[in-house]
Parts: C-alpha cells; sequence; structure tokens
C-alpha cells in the first residue's frame, strides 16, 4: 500500500500552510470552510507572535545525556556488612543511561571509581560525570570511556576526592560537550588516570587546536 491509496489527494506532508491554502483557491473541493477558518486561525496566530521579532532565538540541545542515575552513599553500617560478606565494592547500573557504575575504598585512604557501558549506548570517548554535593561546593569528577581487553568500554580513575559515603549523580556527555568550565575536572581526571585512560585523555586533545582550553587541561594533567 502506497501513500497515494491513503492519500488520494496527492497532498505532501509536512504542507506549507501558506502554499496549502493558496492552493485552495484554485481547488476549494480540498477544503471545508470549518477548515478553512482553522487554518487561517493558525496562519493569524503564528503571524502576530512573530511579526515583532527580528530572528528567532534557538536554545541548543545539549550533547549529553539528560539521564541522571543517583547512587546512595554507604552508611559504616553497609560498608562493614560488606566487608564481611567479602564484597566491599559498590555496584548501580542503569539500563537507561547504559552504564554500571562502581566504586570501592583502597585501603581507607583513596577511591576506585569505574564505569562500564551497558547496551551499546555509549561511544569511545564519551565522558561519564560523577557529581558530589558537598556543602556549598560541587565537585565533578570525570570518567573517560574507552575499550577495554574484552573490547567493552570501559573507564576508570583512582581519587581522594570521593570516599564511599557521598551521594553521587552520575550522568554522561560527549567529548564534544567538554568546555573551559571543565578544565580543572579534566586535568583531575588525567592525572588520577591509569595509562588507558591518559591515552583516551590524549586522543581527544589530538583533535582540538592548540589553544583549546580543554586541550590545555589534559596536557596540564599529563605533565
Amino acid at each position: 500500500m502506497n501513500g497515494r491509496e491513503n492519500n488520494p489527494d496527492g497532498l505532501r506532508f509536512p504542507i506549507d500552510l501558506d502554499a496549502f491554502l493558496a492552493g485552495a483557491d484554485d481547488a476549494p473541493e480540498l477544503l471545508d470552510p470549518e477548515m478553512m477558518a482553522a487554518g487561517e486561525r493558525i496562519a493569524d496566530m503564528l503571524s502576530e507572535r512573530w511579526k515583532n521579532a527580528a530572528s528567532a532565538t534557538v536554545t541548543p540541545i545539549a550533547s549529553g545525556r539528560a539521564r541522571v542515575m543517583r547512587v546512595a552513599g554507604w552508611t559504616v553500617q553497609i560498608r562493614a556488612a560488606a566487608i564481611d560478606n567479602q564484597r566491599a565494592v559498590q555496584q548501580q547500573a542503569d539500563d537507561e543511561l547504559g552504564i554500571e557504575f562502581s566504586r570501592s575504598s583502597i585501603h581507607g585512604e583513596q577511591t576506585r571509581v569505574s564505569v562500564r557501558s551497558l547496551g551499546g549506548k555509549a561511544s569511545p570517548g564519551d565522558i561519564v560525570r560523577v557529581g558530589i554535593a558537598s556543602g556549598d561546593d560541587r565537585i565533578e569528577l570525570l570518567v573517560v570511556l574507552y575499550p577495554d581487553e574484552e573490547d567493552t568500554l570501559a573507564g576508570q580513575v583512582v581519587t581522594r576526592a570521593v570516599t564511599m559515603s557521598e551521594e553521587l549523580e552520575i550522568s554522561v556527555m560527549t567529548a564534544a560537550a567538554l568546555e573551559s568550565a571543565h578544565a580543572a575536572a579534566i586535568t583531575d581526571a588525567v592525572r588520577c588516570s591509569a595509562t588507558a585512560g591518559r591515552n583516551a585523555w590524549r586522543r581527544i586533545a589530538k583533535r582540538l587546536p592548540t589553544d583549546d582550553p580543554v586541550r590545555v587541561a589534559v596536557i596540564k594533567g599529563l605533565s
């Protein structure tokens, strides 16, 4: 069945309203009076709304996923129970976001934050943002994703900036969405990454102009 059979008048969609109304003068049978009146009201409404506008303002869509995964902090009791059961690793997955998050304590001094992609939603070079609300300050960790030995996208940092007790907000963004506001977090991420992660940040930096703040932040982290 083709569109012509469902559309015997041969109309094409989407319809240019002005052209459609103008064409109705030559083919009045296409529209009854009520349809004509409705179309004219829509046209008048749009004309009134934009007649004084010099230009339209377009709000860009952020090149990251709006979905946020919240991870609760571990209490002393939960950590103790996990240690007793030899599972002192907190894990949480989000199928919609397409990642699995985990964190574990290293000798009570540092925290290993690891992420792994699920379902093929992530791409190499995507950035997992780990937000930590701490008083009036907001600390943010960035974890870059790269193919691991099993050809699964993964990333990891070891840091003192977060412990097992903080509540976290996890989201994903593309490398293209990084900007100067992320510079400090980028430098810290590079310094906290193992060799594979540092190489992934190098690949991001190589695609950018020499004076780009993201590239400068990466180089600072590598130095």
